[in-house]
């Protein structure tokens, strides 16, 4: 029996077909700036699956990722992927944050069910939180995406602490999939340092960092975490003038 890469069971048993989203994809596509993926390091071969580590910027950094040939998995939220925990996400975290935002609770409950089944069809690698899904689900499906040969990419900013004029500083827990995928296969993952120049359409990879199995997990997610935090600076230097876009506005951060 065929299996097929499901976000939110171990696996598929019909290959799903999306017309919605892949409508929806090539409307956007027609809109969407062309984003270029500028390679600054050797550029791995066409069997090697990537690991892009990159700055958030608002939607555009996500989308740019959605829309590159061949196909780039995006880790996201796993609450988008069910209909009481996007709701639920939208109630308490999206809508309380506009303007008379009791106004739109019925247009946001009528359009979860649009928002879940759209989710699901961008197939992400569904980001669990302070849960054993993380090694399961989150960490497992990331390691079967790369053995698929597929790339991925996860955006791991915090709203908070802003490091440098390019993004917030990273979350800690993403480095541990490199652990996992160590113990499994036996493989050094790598993690590649990508700037996303919003201004110029531009995806910029720097060199990777290589997990270690020889230093202590806890020192290493800082190595990591640290290293692609500078490099992604570095990268955002060596590039034309331009204003960087972040995650979170400074005016909007001050409120």
């Amino acid at each position: 029996m065929r299996k097929y890469y499901s976000p939110i069971k171990q696996y598929s048993k019909v290959k799903r077909i999306h017309p919605f989203y892949k409508f929806t994809r090539f409307m956007i596509g027609l809109f969407f700036p062309k984003t270029d993926l500028v390679w600054k390091t050797e550029k791995p071969d066409d069997t090697e699956a990537a690991f892009f580590v990159c700055n958030h910027t608002k939607l555009y950094a996500p989308i740019a990722f959605l829309l590159q040939k061949p196909k780039i998995r995006v880790w996201g939220n796993y609450y988008f992927l069910f209909y009481s925990t996007c709701w639920n996400h939208l109630k308490t975290k999206v809508l309380p944050s506009i303007k008379f935002h009791h106004l739109l609770y019925p247009l946001a409950f009528l359009l979860t069910p649009i928002i879940v089944l759209t989710f699901r069809a961008l197939e992400p690698i569904p980001v669990y939180h302070y849960s054993a899904k993380i090694i399961y689900d989150t960490f497992g499906k990331s390691i079967e995406t790369k053995n698929d040969g597929i790339s991925q990419v996860v955006f791991p900013e915090r709203t908070e602490n802003k490091i440098n004029k390019y993004s917030y500083e990273f979350n800690r827990g993403f480095p541990l999939v490199s652990k996992n995928y160590y113990n499994k296969t036996g493989k050094l993952l790598k993690f590649y340092p990508v700037y996303c120049a919003q201004k110029l359409h531009q995806l910029v990879v720097g060199d990777p960092i290589e997990y270690d199995p020889n230093i202590p997990m806890k020192k290493q997610r800082e190595i990591i975490c640290n290293y692609l935090q500078d490099s992604i600076a570095k990268l955002g230097d060596s590039l034309p003038a331009h204003e960087p876009v972040l995650y979170v506005d400074k005016n909007e951060n001050d409120k």
